[in-house]
C-alpha cells in the first residue's frame, strides 16, 4: 500500500507538467498565427478599439450629462428639500365641498417646523417690486424669508452675508440682492453698504449672491431676486397668507415619511383630506431627482444602444476574420490533428487567437478614450444657455472604474463570442477531409 501510494506521485506531477507544456504549446501556436497574419489581426483590433471608443465616450458623455443636470438643481435646492404651495381641494373632507382654496399662514409653518424629522424650514412671502438704486430701477421678485433659507435654497454669498437671526428678529431692512440684480442696478460698484429703495422704502445692502446655475425656479431665478427678512414685509405689503413654505428633512431618505406627516398636521389645521394631492403642491430635491433619473436613463440606454451595436459589429469583423483565418488554414489544422493534436487544443489555439485579438484592441480603445476624454471635455451645455461665466454647468466627460469595468465585460462577452465559433469550427474538422483541401 505504502509503495503504490508514493509511486502514485512521479505520474500526478509529470501529468501537471504534461497539461502546462500542452498549455505552452497552444499559447505558441497561437501568437505564432496572430504574427504571420499581421495585418488581419490588426484590422480586427481597430475594429474593436472603434467599438470600445465609442461606448466609452457615449457613456462618459452621459456620465456628464447626469452630472451637469445635477449641479443644476443643486444651484436651487440643497439636499432633502421641499417647497410646499396652497393649491385647491379635490375631495371633501370635514364637511367642507370640493374646490375650495387653500391658504397657508405662519402658524402653518411653525407646526410644521415642530415635527422631529425636519432640519430647517423658512417662510416665503413673494411680491415683484420696483427696485431703485441712483438714476437706476427695475422690478424684481421681493422675496421675504428668514436665515435658514439660505441653507436650504443655496444661496452661495459672493459677497458680504445673507440674512441671519437678528435681522429678522429685529426686523431689519437690510436686503441681499441676486446676482443679476445686483449687476444691473449697480454695474461695477460694489453693493454691500449701498441702500436701495424697494417700493420707496431704503433697504441696506448686505451681500450679494454668487453666479450660479439653477435649473428649477419659481417665479423668477435666484439671480433676479432681492431678499429681505419676512418680518420687515409687513411693512411693504399684506403679508397674512405664505406664497409658500420651505423644508428641509433631516434624511433624504424619510421623504415620503415627512411629507406623510406634514400632509397630516396640514389637513387638520385646513381642514382637507391629507391624500388629496391637489390640496397642497409640492416641488424640491426628490422630484428633481426623479426628472433627472428618467431623462438620464433614457439617454443612457439609446448612447449604450449605440455604443454596443458598434461594438458588437467589430466583433462580427473579428469573427469573420477569424472564419476566414481558418479556412486558409485548414490544411495546417488537419496536420496537426493527425499527427495527435487533440479537439481541444485546436479550440484552445483559435479561441486564444480571438481573445488576444480582442483585449489587445479593447486595451487600446480604453487607452484612447481617456486621451479623448482628456482632449474634448468639458463641453458646453448650461453655462452657454443660462450664461453662466463660472462654467460649472459645462458638461464634464467622466471616465470612471465602474464604466471601464462595465465596458470590458461587454469586450469579454464580444471577444468570447466572436472566438468561440471559428474556434469550434475549426476544432470540429475531419483530418482527411482537411488534409485533401485544397
Amino acid at each position: 500500500m505504502e509503495g503504490t501510494f508514493v509511486g502514485s506521485w512521479p505520474s500526478v506531477g509529470s501529468r501537471v507538467a504534461r497539461r502546462w507544456q500542452v498549455m505552452a504549446e497552444i499559447v505558441r501556436e497561437a501568437f505564432i498565427g496572430l504574427m504571420r497574419n499581421r495585418m488581419r489581426a490588426g484590422l480586427s483590433m481597430l475594429g474593436i478599439s472603434w467599438g470600445i471608443v465609442s461606448v466609452v465616450m457615449l457613456l462618459a458623455y452621459g456620465e456628464g450629462f447626469n452630472q451637469a443636470l445635477l449641479r443644476g438643481f443643486q444651484g436651487a435646492f440643497s439636499d432633502g428639500v421641499t417647497i410646499m404651495f396652497a393649491g385647491q381641494t379635490s375631495m371633501q373632507a370635514g364637511g367642507e365641498r370640493a374646490g375650495r382654496r387653500i391658504q397657508f399662514r405662519m402658524a402653518d409653518a411653525e407646526a410644521i417646523a415642530d415635527l422631529p424629522l425636519i432640519k430647517a424650514w423658512s417662510p416665503e412671502f413673494m411680491q415683484d417690486l420696483n427696485v431703485v438704486w441712483d438714476m437706476k430701477q427695475a422690478t424684481f421678485r421681493a422675496r421675504a424669508v428668514n436665515e435658514a433659507f439660505g441653507r436650504i435654497r443655496s444661496q452661495v454669498v459672493e459677497s458680504g452675508r445673507f440674512i441671519d437671526s437678528e435681522d429678522v428678529r429685529l426686523q431689519r431692512r437690510v436686503a441681499f440682492l441676486g446676482s443679476e440684480v445686483a449687476r444691473k442696478l449697480f454695474g461695477n460698484i460694489p453693493p454691500v453698504g449701498q441702500q436701495v429703495r424697494i417700493k420707496g422704502i431704503p433697504f441696506d445692502v448686505i451681500g450679494v449672491g454668487k453666479q450660479k446655475i439653477q435649473l428649477a425656479n419659481y417665479g423668477r431665478p435666484d439671480r433676479e431676486s432681492v431678499f429681505i427678512p419676512y418680518t420687515t414685509a409687513g411693512q411693504i405689503w399684506n403679508t397674512e397668507y405664505l406664497s409658500d413654505i420651505v423644508f428641509q428633512e433631516v434624511d433624504p431618505t424619510l421623504h415620503e415619511r415627512v411629507r406623510e406627516q406634514v400632509m397630516d398636521i396640514l389637513g387638520k389645521r385646513l381642514r382637507f383630506n391629507p391624500k388629496d394631492e391637489r390640496a397642497v403642491r409640492t416641488f424640491g430635491s426628490a422630484e428633481s431627482q426623479k426628472i433627472i433619473g428618467g431623462i438620464v436613463l433614457g439617454l443612457k440606454l439609446v448612447m449604450s444602444f449605440i455604443g454596443i451595436l458598434t461594438l458588437a459589429i467589430g466583433g462580427v469583423g473579428v469573427m469573420n476574420i477569424m472564419f476566414v483565418s481558418v479556412t486558409e488554414r485548414t490544411r495546417e489544422i488537419g496536420l496537426r490533428k493527425a499527427v495527435g493534436a487533440r479537439r481541444r487544443a485546436i479550440l484552445m489555439q483559435f479561441l486564444l487567437e480571438g481573445l488576444v485579438t480582442t483585449f489587445a484592441g479593447g486595451a487600446a480603445g480604453v487607452a484612447l478614450s481617456y486621451v479623448l476624454v482628456w482632449i474634448f471635455s468639458p463641453r458646453p451645455f448650461l453655462s452657454e444657455l443660462m450664461d453662466d461665466a463660472s462654467h460649472t454647468g459645462d458638461i464634464q466627460l467622466l471616465l470612471s472604474f465602474e464604466l471601464v469595468g462595465l465596458c470590458t465585460a461587454v469586450l469579454v462577452l464580444v471577444g468570447l463570442v466572436s472566438s468561440f465559433l471559428p474556434a469550434l469550427r475549426a476544432a470540429r474538422m475531419d483530418p482527411i477531409e482537411a488534409l485533401r483541401y485544397e
